[in-house]
C-alpha cells in the first residue's frame, strides 16, 4: 500500500516538475532524440539484414581457426 502512495506522490511531483520546467524537458528531449534515432535505426538495420537471409560464408557449421599462419577448418 505504501508503494502505491509513494508512486502517486512521485508521479505528482514529476508532473509538477514537467509543467513548471517544461523548457528543460524540451531541451532534454531534443538532446536525447538523436541518440534514440541512432539506436533505433541500428536495430532496424540489423533486423532488416537478418530478415533478408544474408549469411556469412561459414553457414555449414564449420569454424576457421588460425594455427601457425595457416587456416584450417574444423567440423
Amino acid at each position: 500500500m505504501s508503494s502505491i502512495v509513494f508512486g502517486l506522490i512521485a508521479m505528482c511531483i514529476g508532473l509538477w516538475g514537467m509543467v513548471a520546467y517544461w523548457w528543460y524537458v524540451v531541451d532534454v528531449f531534443l538532446a536525447i532524440l538523436p541518440v534514440i534515432l541512432l539506436f533505433g535505426g541500428f536495430i532496424a538495420l540489423m533486423a532488416g539484414i537478418k530478415k533478408t537471409g544474408i549469411r556469412t560464408k561459414l553457414t555449414n557449421g564449420s569454424k576457421k581457426t588460425v594455427e601457425d599462419d595457416t587456416i584450417t577448418e574444423k567440423r
